[in-house]
């Protein structure tokens, strides 16, 4: 229940209360101040804010509103991970490994659990992004 509560904050709820894709989001690492970011070729990392197309992302639910979906808008391609913790975009599927539990943190922050394989997108201050154990730290909340 808490996930679905969060996604739909995170995704806005229409009036009808169903939850709807939410675009042009950007989102900054609480330990960094970098947002994440990514490129044509699938690289994620985190840089400097700097309002590119790039560092948006639309906010997509998934069947049964348990998970989401994060869409880079620069190349159209989604969030994705792996077991060995690597984060890349690759085209969009519906595989799980491109689907993102959303929890509600304090001061307005987030943290996202990849539902295939159960770590939370994570950051450091040499700007790489990856999944890491999830364990309430600064470097994977997300606002």
């Amino acid at each position: 229940m808490a996930v679905f509560v969060a996604a739909a904050v995170l995704l806005g709820v229409g009036l009808a209360g169903t939850a709807q894709a939410a675009s042009g989001l950007t989102f900054k690492n609480l330990a960094t101040s970098f947002c994440l970011d990514s490129n044509d070729v699938g690289e994620v990392y985190t840089l400097g804010c700097n309002g590119g197309d790039f560092q948006e992302w639309t906010v997509g639910t998934t069947e049964f509103a348990t998970a989401v979906t994060f869409r880079d808008a620069a190349t159209g391609r989604c969030l994705d991970s792996d077991a060995a913790r690597r984060v890349y975009t690759l085209a969009c599927n519906v595989g799980s490994y491109q689907k993102w539990q959303v929890t509600r943190n304090d001061y307005g922050t987030y943290s996202f659990r990849n539902l295939a394989t159960g770590f939370c997108l994570d950051s450091n201050a040499s700007r790489q992004v990856y999944t890491l154990d999830c364990n309430d730290g600064s470097y994977q909340k997300w606002a």
